[in-house]
């Protein structure tokens, strides 16, 4: 079961970092949790805040005898899970951005980062980080683009508890139902139904610094169909950052 073995630090570098370097000493579905990070970060390397009262964590998978070898399905099984859990337990509503954050009111309360270790043609171990924001305090300078639990509902959580649960529910909810039995496809309609964007919705694309306006066509498991005035576009998920529309 995830979480079976807990690796607990007081102050790492990075929770994913640690499980890079260790992981071929380490059972699958080992995880690494801290209370501080001094070197976390995110997607496209960004630095990512993880100061106490925050949930930092990374989980090792080794996918040897399930097919799903793609990153990105192990950052959906975290988005979901973690997504019922605080709707669920805590009663806190969030939605999912495509690809990996997780939101309260156009706000950014969680981070999932996807990586993969290769020693061969496939991956040898894929190492998902979590970094949820709980019991710390948003910076003034960040308090329109970013939240957390205790800045929502005014009380705390207890980590711990918290980090169990998520791994609890993302094993029996969806690794089990999903991974293990190769439904990949209809865990992925599951996680569609939980994002804040849609069919015929306006977007905004940020590649290279460059910024393009489009229609979603069709939303996918890796990509996005894009309709721009050049014509429709594939948008893959490693590559862009994505901005819904307001339509006025």
């Amino acid at each position: 079961m995830i979480g079976d073995k807990i690796i607990h630090f007081d102050t790492i570098n990075s929770t994913n970092i640690f499980l890079k370097e260790h992981w071929k000493d380490l059972p699958s579905e080992t995880v690494v949790w801290a209370d501080k990070q001094t070197g976390g970060y995110g997607r496209m390397k960004r630095q990512w805040i993880a100061d106490r009262g925050g949930l930092w964590f990374s989980v090792l998978f080794k996918p040897t005898n399930i097919r799903p070898y793609n990153p990105w399905h192990y950052v959906r099984l975290y988005s979901l899970a973690i997504h019922d859990i605080l709707k669920d337990k805590y009663k806190l509503e969030t939605v999912i951005k495509w690809p990996n954050d997780l939101l309260v009111n156009e706000k950014k309360i969680c981070g999932i980062l996807g990586e993969a270790v290769f020693t061969g043609v496939t991956p040898s171990a894929i190492i998902v980080g979590v970094g949820l924001n709980v019991n710390n305090k948003i910076p003034e300078e960040l308090k329109d683009i970013a939240t957390s639990y205790i800045e929502e509902k005014n009380k705390k959580l207890h980590l711990e508890k918290l980090l169990k649960q998520i791994n609890s529910h993302a094993y029996y909810k969806y690794y089990l139902k999903y991974f293990k039995r190769d439904k990949i496809s209809a865990f992925t309609k599951q996680w569609i139904k939980k994002l804040n964007i849609r069919n015929g919705d306006f977007i905004k694309i940020i590649f290279q610094n460059e910024e393009k306006r489009g229609k979603i066509i069709s939303i996918h498991g890796d990509y996005l169909e894009v309709e721009f005035e050049s014509g429709i576009e594939k948008v893959y998920a490693g590559e862009v950052s994505l901005r819904k529309e307001r339509v006025v």
